[in-house]
């Protein structure tokens, strides 16, 4: 039996939401939701495969509730399509920069919308089989840069902060970390010392990404054996390199154990 997507559709227009409920039926569970906000308090109650979100929307339109969305653990790296009537520049422009993975022009046909949802659902299944890099930035815009670097060969977790990384790594094991020295709350050596108190961590191999490395810290990484320390910005090919020698490393370890 095949199973059912679960589908969040964030539009303030009721016809569009009840046509988007129609077209998906079947195949779908479908959610709607008349605001940003309103998305907000769903994504937090259950997951969603797809979310289809509107752009033009009053109070918070589609970009602003994109980046509310990208700040919530359950669905940083949730596929999100934009859905807009206009096909302007900027609109299109800004959805790709801010990492979308398709856009529709509004009124969205049936099929139109059926092979979105099919070609999104399958490059997740396709990431999902990838190794994975987690990346750890307070930065979300250096973030997306990384990502830009890294996904057409890994599957690229982005979290901003370093509470939702240990969130995260409650119940994921990545094969490499990338991580920011300067951050909120816990500073990149603060971060490493706490992760690596769990056993499951231990051969995972990190990277330091940071615009400063001063001797002090870079005194403090050395107990936990960084793979390597990358000034920023970084290279895209030099990350890339690193990060397949990282891999190899951690798969070799494993091997002679």
């Amino acid at each position: 039996m095949i199973a059912m997507r679960n589908i969040l559709v964030i539009d303030d227009d009721a016809e569009t939401r009840d046509t988007m409920k129609i077209y998906l039926s079947g195949a779908s569970v479908v959610t709607l939701a008349k605001s940003g906000r309103e998305a907000l308090m769903y994504v937090q109650q259950q997951r969603f495969d797809v979310i289809l979100l509107d752009i033009e929307m009053p109070i918070m339109n589609g970009f602003q509730t994109l980046e509310q969305l990208r700040n919530l653990k359950e669905c940083i790296n949730t596929p999100v399509v934009m859905l807009t009537g206009k096909s302007d520049k900027f609109s299109v422009m800004n959805s790709m920069a801010m990492g979308v993975d398709g856009y529709l022009l509004k009124p969205v046909e049936k099929q139109a919308l059926l092979d979105a949802v099919e070609e999104v659902c399958s490059k997740k299944k396709q990431i999902e089989d990838r190794k994975t890099v987690l990346a750890i930035d307070d930065d979300m815009t250096y973030l997306k840069q990384i990502n830009g670097f890294l996904q057409e060969y890994y599957n690229v977790i982005m979290i901003n902060s370093t509470k939702l990384a240990l969130d995260y790594l409650t119940n994921h094991v990545p094969d490499v970390i990338l991580l920011d020295y300067q951050m909120p709350l816990y500073n990149g050596v603060a971060l490493i010392s706490i992760i690596r108190q769990n056993e499951s961590y231990q051969n995972i191999p990190f990277i330091i990404l940071s615009g400063a490395l001063s001797k002090e810290a870079l005194l403090g990484f050395y107990p936990y054996e960084p793979f390597a320390c990358l000034v920023k910005p970084v290279d895209k090919q030099v990350l890339i390199d690193k990060v397949r020698e990282a891999i190899v490393w951690k798969q070799e370890r494993e091997d002679v154990e």
